[in-house]
């Protein structure tokens, strides 16, 4: 008998969290719908923070740069 009690209880302490389903959140908002496709509204990506006034290196001088890094070490 105390098996079978632990075991509903178990059962039902698991069945729980599979149960809850999506917990709405106040002031969060919305997730926008999803038609397929992804568009990106601007030009940076994700973790990029752009800085005006500021000159990017170009691939070459990247390149460079990455190389004498690798000699270096």
């Amino acid at each position: 008998m105390k098996r079978f009690v632990t075991v509903i209880a178990l059962s039902c302490a698991l069945s729980a969290s599979a149960l809850a389903g999506d917990v709405p959140s106040v002031g969060a908002p919305a997730p926008p719908a999803s038609n397929g496709m992804t568009e990106t509204t601007n030009s940076t990506s994700l973790g990029d923070i752009p800085i005006s006034g500021k000159a990017e290196l170009s691939s070459e001088a990247l390149s460079a740069l990455l190389s004498v890094l690798s000699l270096l070490t």
